[in-house]
């Protein structure tokens, strides 16, 4: 059955933002001589602000609330994530998404807040989403790992498709890909971490796996050939 909808993560997959997660937490662990490794961010990788952060806090045994992770934090993401940049490829992908009709929706762990503060320099090309899904949509009751917000997606496009299977996932995390397997969809992987840091016996069980996007094949899928392109 071929793919007649798209359904895309943000963090790490459409914008880099991971590595500015990365300093980001690094500078608010370092006054209490922490580091924030990279088992830890795959953890924490498509989980909400405060699911992350409870991760964290527990993990590392932080002398801190959750409110006071989510204040510090928010301090720090307000200043860097308005500079986040779009990924290899996701301009020309995206476009050509779109302008084949093939319906594209966003399910993020951001909350709203955060995800207008990324996306805040790149507006035109996220009005090409519809819809967007936060974890603080209401109908998302359990993020990634599990599959509801991409459950939620498929049921939140104008014309929902007729088999989750017929949806196409694309993730950078393992939480992600978990969650786009539960919900019985395809799904492509572009690791935002090295290979080595996912767990090998997952990384099998994506459909495709990709080191970045401009290297997607929509012809495997039964989508339209993608025009040639010198630019990525």
């Amino acid at each position: 059955m071929s793919i007649t909808h798209c359904i895309f993560d943000l963090d790490g997959l459409l914008l880099d933002t991971e590595s500015i997660y990365t300093e980001c937490l690094q500078k608010m662990l370092t006054p209490y001589g922490k580091n924030f490794t990279t088992d830890m961010k795959v953890k924490m990788m498509g989980k909400s602000t405060l699911e992350a952060g409870q991760l964290l806090i527990r993990e590392l045994e932080l002398p801190m609330t959750d409110d006071e992770f989510l204040v510090k934090s928010n301090e720090l993401y307000i200043e860097a994530f308005p500079d986040a940049q779009l990924m290899q490829g996701v301009q020309r992908l995206i476009e050509y998404l779109a302008k084949n009709n093939i319906p594209i929706a966003i399910a993020t762990g951001s909350d709203e807040h955060l995800f207008e503060l990324k996306t805040r320099n790149h507006r035109e090309l996220f009005k090409l989403f519809d819809p967007i899904i936060c974890t603080n949509a209401t109908e998302v009751r359990k993020t990634k790992p599990e599959p509801d917000i991409f459950l939620e997606a498929a049921r939140k496009f104008k014309q929902p498709p007729l088999s989750m299977s017929q949806c196409l996932v694309f993730e950078d995390a393992e939480n992600g890909v978990q969650a786009a397997l539960a919900a019985e969809m395809k799904v492509v992987l572009v690791p935002s971490l090295p290979l080595a840091a996912y767990s090998s016996n997952l990384v099998k069980q994506a459909t495709v796996v990709l080191d970045k996007l401009t290297n997607f094949d929509p012809e495997m899928f039964g989508l339209p050939p993608m025009p040639p392109s010198s630019a990525s």
